[in-house]
């Protein structure tokens, strides 16, 4: 039952006139939090979707869903069990997925009612796994999201035409209640791209198309630029703190492998010892393909390789002799007393 695609993937593939933007986590929560205010404050009784990656977001936000749920029947909840999550009408209808999908990795919230549309559709970024500093920040803060958000109700339309289909999929008894929002809301038409999406069955639904292109029209303050302008804001404001956390993180690695050699020199006062935990240490925090460590005098002609950090497929040079005298890197060493470093030692 995997569906391949991503809700925002099916959306720009639809509309390709959007343009995904990033988002910090905490951006997503302060916007969720908005549109699932605006629901609570308003006497609309709007269809309401979100999907959760994991049952443990869910449940931080439940007692939310249970208020919204009070305020309208068309409450749709998604997410990944852990525990006690599973398919469920109590309060309101959830459906649990499989962690293997693509929803495990997707943000999605949608509020679609009579006189007020939005919605949040995002894609968690994957980090390659390279950057050890942003292992050392792995926090909610530095979690990056490309998606869309927006007041269009041509976009949520469409939007809530993916979700309800995906809904079946994992819950096909839920075909009448779906059918139901379909015409309350509107959904049988695609009022973005001017095509039917779904034959209309019923005047009411024509009625309810009628009523929602009036409040496109008749609302334009729910597209007001300042909206854009405070999230812009928010975001410039992350990427500032995001820089502070690569920086303290940083600096903690640099103590932490400061504190792992001074402790070995604690423990033993044998040199090799020492040297042998400071080369291990040395060529793990920084990633190297291989780390050398051999005593000598600024004067000698060759140095015995005797401690050495190796990583995976290279060759072993401990107890062979290192060059020093027709070595510019070392020269250069000496001459400055400072370290020396190469970016791209592909251009030796």
């Amino acid at each position: 039952m995997t569906i391949p695609k991503s809700v925002l993937a099916e959306l720009v593939q639809e509309i390709p006139q959007l343009r995904p933007q990033i988002y910090f986590k905490t951006s997503l929560t302060a916007l969720s939090h908005a549109m699932e205010d605006q629901v609570l404050a308003s006497s609309d009784q709007p269809l309401v979707i979100a999907t959760f990656q994991q049952e443990r977001f869910y449940r931080q936000e439940a007692h939310r869903y249970r208020r919204i749920a009070n305020l309208t029947s068309q409450v749709y909840v998604l997410a990944a069990p852990e525990t006690a999550f599973k398919n469920s009408s109590e309060y309101y209808e959830t459906i649990a997925f499989s962690t293997k999908e693509t929803l495990s990795k997707e943000w999605n919230l949608l509020v679609l009612g009579q006189q007020y549309s939005s919605c949040l559709i995002c894609n968690e970024c994957v980090n390659s796994g390279n950057d050890e500093t942003y292992k050392l920040i792995a926090m909610d803060q530095a979690r990056r999201f490309e998606g869309i958000w927006t007041f269009d109700r041509q976009v949520c339309v469409q939007a809530a035409i993916f979700l309800l289909n995906r809904i079946l999929k994992y819950r096909p008894e839920l075909e009448e209640k779906v059918q139901a929002a379909r015409e309350i809301y509107g959904i049988n038409v695609d009022v973005g791209m001017g095509r039917k999406s779904g034959k209309i069955k019923s005047s009411s639904n024509r009625r309810y198309q009628n009523k929602a292109s009036k409040v496109v029209t008749q609302n334009p303050q729910f597209n007001d630029p300042f909206a854009q302008r405070l999230v812009t804001y928010l975001q410039a404001s992350q990427y500032k703190l995001l820089k502070a956390y690569r920086s303290i993180a940083a600096q903690e690695q640099k103590q932490r492998l400061i504190n792992i050699i001074s402790n070995a020199m604690r423990r033993s006062l044998d040199p090799d010892e020492i040297i042998k935990v400071a080369v291990q240490e040395l060529g793990e925090a920084l990633l190297a393909c291989r780390c050398l460590i051999y005593q000598c005098r600024a004067l000698d002609v060759t140095a015995t390789i005797t401690h050495e950090y190796l990583g995976s497929s290279v060759t072993s040079v401990v107890n062979q002799q290192w060059p020093l005298q027709d070595n510019p890197l070392f020269q250069k060493a000496v001459q400055t007393q400072e370290q020396v470093s190469i970016e791209d030692t592909s251009l030796l």
